[in-house]
C-alpha cells in the first residue's frame, strides 16, 4: 500500500514519505512542462499580440520605423491613449471604496469592527489605491489585469499585506477550466524575476542554489523592463515571437537575475500511512498536522523552484486557501481567455490622429515653404542656394530681359487642409466616444462638496460602459477581500493592532487558548463557546476555515466611481445634525485631516476581566473609604491596573466593573461627546435649516462687502 494516494493532478509525480523528506526532482520536470503548456495558452489568446503595442503606445512610442527614419517628414505624437487610460484609472481608484465586512453573530461583531477600521487604515497608509490602479492599467492595456497578494512579515510592526500588480504574460494557467476567475483552475504558475542577492535573503539555506538565468528564460517574463532587455538579446526558443527575427541563439548569461516560479496547485492528496504529520516549518504561522485520511494539502500545494533546484515543496502558506491572485477584466468574453483591452478598438484610431495631424502639419509647412522653380538664366546658382524665399525684404539681382528669377508653386488646395482639420476634430472626439474619457471627465469634474444636483449629474454622465467597469471592479474586489481577510487573521499580531488602532482592538481571541491571531480558541464555558473553535476537536486550519465564514465582504454598489461616497458624506451631514452620529464618525466620512481619537473613558469591558480585577478594585474602594473617613471629602472612584495593562474602575451609581478604553462603537463616541460637550450647534443664528433639498456649500454676501460660507438646504 502507498504512503499517500494520488494527486489528481495529471503526470504529476507522486508523493511519497521520501519525496515529502528530500524533494522529488521529477516535479522540476513537470514544472516546466506546465510554464511550457501555459505559456502556449497565453499566446493562442487574441489579445496576445496586441499588448505589447498597447504598451509601447501608451509610453508614447507610436511613430514607425519608415516615419522616423524620414526626418522631414513631422513627427507629432498626440498621445490620446495616455490620456484614455490616465482618465480611466484616475475614476476607478480615486476615491476610497465604501466596502467592510459584516458579521451577524453578536459575538464577532468586534472582530468585524476592527477588520473594517483596520482594512481602511491600512489601504490609506499602504497606498493599495496606487496598486490597484496599476492592476487596472494592465487591464485596459492587455485585456486582463492580475493582483497577487503577499504577506509581507519585514514591514514594520509586524507585518502588511504587499499588493503586486503583475502583467497577465507573467500568470501561466495549469488546465484552466471555462470559469470566472483562477480559484477554479488546477493550478497556475507565477513566473516572476529577482536579484541572486536578493533570493539568497529570502532562502538563507538555498544560497548555493541560485545562479543566473539564461537569456533565453529572461526573456520569457513579460513584466518590467522585458521591452528594454529583448532588444539586447537573440533567442531561438520556439515559443518566443523573436525567433522569427533572429534564428541566432547565445545562452550565456547577462543579467544576473533569475526566474523563479511559484507554482500553486489542487494537490488532493490523503494521508494513507495511518499516523499524524506535520507539514510546514514547526513554529511558522502556516505550520498543520495532518490526521490519518487526511489531506496532505487542505490549502493547496505550493512548490517554488527555478530552472534547476526546487527551493520549497509543501502546502500554501495561506490559510485562507486560494490562489493568491486575483484577476480583473474590465470587458470579457466568454470565448476569450484573455480579456479584451480596451485598445483593441483604439490603436487605429490613435494611428489616424498621429498621421492626420502630421499630413496637417506638413501641409502647412508646404504652403508657407512652397516648392521653387529659379530660372537659371535669371539668377546665379550661388544666388538659388542661398536664396531664402520666406525671407521679407529680400534683394536679388537678376539679369535683365530673362524674365522672372523664381516661380513658387502652389501648395496643398486651402480646402484640403481644412477637411484635414476638421477630420482631425472628428478622429479626436471618435476616440473620446470609443474610450469613454469625456463621461469619465464629468465624473472627475462632480468630486467636490454634495450639491442639490450632484447625484442627478452622477446618473447623467455614467455609461453603460463606465458602470460594468465599476463594477467588474467591485466584483474583482471581492476575491481581493478574502485574502486580505485570510491574512489578517493568520498573521495579525495584537501588537500589530494596537499599534495602528490602541487598546479598542483587543479581542477575546487575544486571551484564549491560542493568542497571537484573532481566530479564537475557546474551551466549553467560555463566551462564544462552539464546537468548531474548541481546541481539542479541531486545528487551527479548521478553526479559521469555519471563522472566516461568519465574516461576509459587502461592497456598496457604485462605490468605486464615488457616487456611493457623495451618498454617504450627505446622510452622514444628516445623521450628525440629528445628534445620531458622533463627532469622530462624522470627521472620518468626511475625511478630514487631523481630527484626532476619542479620549479613553469608563466603558462596559470588550472582555470579561479576570477574578484578580475585582478583588484589586474592593481593595481599592476600601482603602478610598477609609481615607474619606480621615479627610472628610467624598471617597475616589477605585482604580486598578490588571497585568495586561488594561485599567479598570467602578460605576459609583451601579457598581459594575468599567474599563477605562478608547470608544469603539458610535454610540460609546457619543458618550465621549457628552462628556466633551461638543457637537453641532443646535440653535446657530440665522434662519434655521429647512431641509427641502440635499446639502450645498455657498458663498453668499456678508452685507459687508465680503463673503461668508454657508451650507444651504433650501431650493
Amino acid at each position: 500500500m502507498s504512503d499517500f494516494s494520488p494527486s489528481s493532478v495529471a503526470d504529476l509525480p507522486p508523493t511519497s514519505i521520501d519525496t515529502l523528506q528530500f524533494g522529488n526532482p521529477r516535479v522540476l520536470g513537470w514544472i516546466q512542462e506546465a510554464v511550457a503548456e501555459g505559456d502556449r495558452i497565453n499566446r493562442s489568446d487574441p489579445s496576445y499580440d496586441v499588448i505589447e503595442r498597447a504598451q509601447l503606445y501608451v509610453v508614447g512610442e507610436q511613430l514607425g520605423p519608415e516615419r522616423l527614419r524620414l526626418k522631414y517628414i513631422p513627427q507629432t505624437i498626440i498621445n490620446e491613449t495616455r490620456k484614455a487610460v490616465q482618465a480611466h484609472v484616475s475614476s476607478l481608484t480615486d476615491i476610497k471604496p465604501v466596502f467592510g465586512w459584516k458579521c451577524e453573530n453578536e459575538a464577532y461583531k468586534l472582530q468585524a469592527s476592527i477588520l473594517n477600521r483596520y482594512a481602511i487604515t491600512e489601504w490609506v497608509s499602504q497606498m493599495y489605491d496606487l496598486d490597484l490602479g496599476d492592476c487596472v492599467k494592465y487591464s485596459l492595456i492587455c485585456g486582463t489585469g492580475d493582483l497577487v497578494v503577499d504577506w509581507d512579515p519585514h514591514t514594520p510592526h509586524g507585518g502588511a499585506n504587499q499588493l503586486t500588480a503583475r502583467d497577465p504574460r507573467d500568470t501561466l494557467p495549469i488546465r484552466p477550466a471555462m470559469s470566472k476567475g483562477p480559484q477554479f483552475w488546477e493550478g497556475l504558475v507565477l513566473r516572476e524575476e529577482h536579484s541572486v542577492n536578493a533570493l539568497r535573503n529570502m532562502y538563507p539555506t538555498r544560497k548555493d542554489y541560485f545562479r543566473p538565468s539564461t537569456d533565453t528564460a529572461l526573456s520569457r517574463v513579460a513584466g518590467r523592463f522585458r521591452t528594454a532587455f529583448a532588444k539586447l538579446i537573440t533567442p531561438s526558443d520556439p515559443l518566443d515571437q523573436l525567433a522569427q527575427q533572429a534564428g541566432a541563439h547565445t545562452r550565456q548569461t547577462r543579467s544576473g537575475n533569475v526566474v523563479i516560479y511559484r507554482t500553486y496547485l489542487h494537490d488532493r492528496t490523503k494521508n494513507l500511512t495511518g499516523k499524524p504529520i506535520l507539514m510546514g516549518t514547526p513554529g511558522s504561522a502556516w505550520a498543520y498536522m495532518v490526521s490519518p485520511q487526511g489531506a496532505l494539502y487542505p490549502r493547496g500545494r505550493l512548490i517554488v523552484s527555478t530552472d534547476y533546484h526546487i527551493l520549497y515543496d509543501g502546502g500554501n502558506p495561506y490559510m485562507h486557501g486560494l490562489f493568491p491572485l486575483c484577476r480583473l477584466r474590465l470587458w470579457s468574453v466568454p470565448w476569450q481567455f484573455l480579456g479584451i483591452p480596451l485598445m483593441n478598438d483604439a490603436l487605429p484610431i490613435q494611428d489616424a490622429i498621429n498621421d492626420t495631424m502630421n499630413d496637417l502639419r506638413l501641409g502647412i509647412r508646404q504652403w508657407v515653404d512652397p516648392d521653387i522653380i529659379y530660372n537659371r538664366n535669371a539668377v546665379s546658382e550661388s544666388t538659388m542656394r542661398l536664396l531664402d524665399p520666406r525671407r521679407p525684404g529680400k534683394r536679388i539681382k537678376v539679369q535683365p530681359g530673362f524674365g522672372e528669377p523664381y516661380q513658387k508653386q502652389d501648395g496643398p488646395s486651402p480646402q484640403v487642409l481644412a477637411a484635414a482639420s476638421e477630420l482631425y476634430d472628428k478622429l479626436t472626439q471618435k476616440f473620446g466616444d470609443m474610450t469613454g474619457t469625456a463621461n469619465l471627465s464629468a465624473l472627475m469634474n462632480l468630486r467636490q462638496l454634495p450639491s442639490d444636483d450632484t447625484i442627478e449629474k452622477y446618473y447623467q454622465a455614467l455609461t453603460p460602459e463606465i458602470r460594468q467597469e465599476a463594477r467588474q471592479v467591485e466584483a474583482f474586489m471581492r476575491d481581493l477581500s478574502e485574502m486580505i481577510k485570510g491574512n489578517y487573521f493568520q498573521y495579525l499580531t495584537p501588537a500589530k493592532r494596537q499599534a495602528i488602532l490602541g487598546t479598542g482592538s483587543e479581542t477575546l481571541a487575544d486571551f484564549d487558548m491560542d493568542p497571537g491571531n484573532m481566530i479564537p480558541a475557546l474551551n466549553p464555558g467560555e463566551p462564544g463557546y462552539t464546537p468548531e473553535l474548541d481546541p481539542n476537536l479541531t486545528t487551527r486550519d479548521e478553526r479559521a476555515a469555519f471563522f472566516q465564514k461568519q465574516f461576509v465582504f459587502i461592497v456598496s454598489p457604485n462605490s468605486i466611481i464615488a457616487m456611493n461616497a457623495q451618498e454617504q458624506k450627505m446622510i452622514a451631514f444628516q445623521l450628525y445634525r440629528m445628534g445620531a452620529l458622533d463627532f469622530w464618525s462624522f470627521h472620518e466620512r468626511m475625511e478630514t485631516p487631523n481630527v484626532g481619537a476619542p479620549p479613553a473613558i469608563p466603558l462596559p469591558p470588550l472582555t470579561p476581566p479576570t477574578p484578580d480585577v475585582l478583588s484589586g478594585l474592593q481593595a481599592q474602594a476600601l482603602q478610598g473609604v477609609a481615607q474619606a473617613q480621615l479627610t472628610g471629602q467624598p471617597p475616589p472612584p477605585p482604580q486598578f491596573q490588571s497585568p495586561d495593562g488594561r485599567n479598570f474602575t467602578l460605576d459609583p451609581a451601579s457598581g459594575q466593573i468599567m474599563e477605562i478604553r478608547m470608544p469603539v462603537t458610535v454610540v460609546e463616541r457619543l458618550m465621549a461627546q457628552a462628556q466633551l460637550q461638543i457637537g453641532m450647534v443646535q440653535n446657530a443664528p440665522g434662519r434655521k435649516s429647512s431641509g427641502q433639498a440635499p446639502p450645498k456649500a455657498e458663498q453668499r454676501s456678508d452685507g459687508q462687502g465680503g463673503k461668508r460660507d454657508l451650507v444651504s438646504e433650501s431650493k
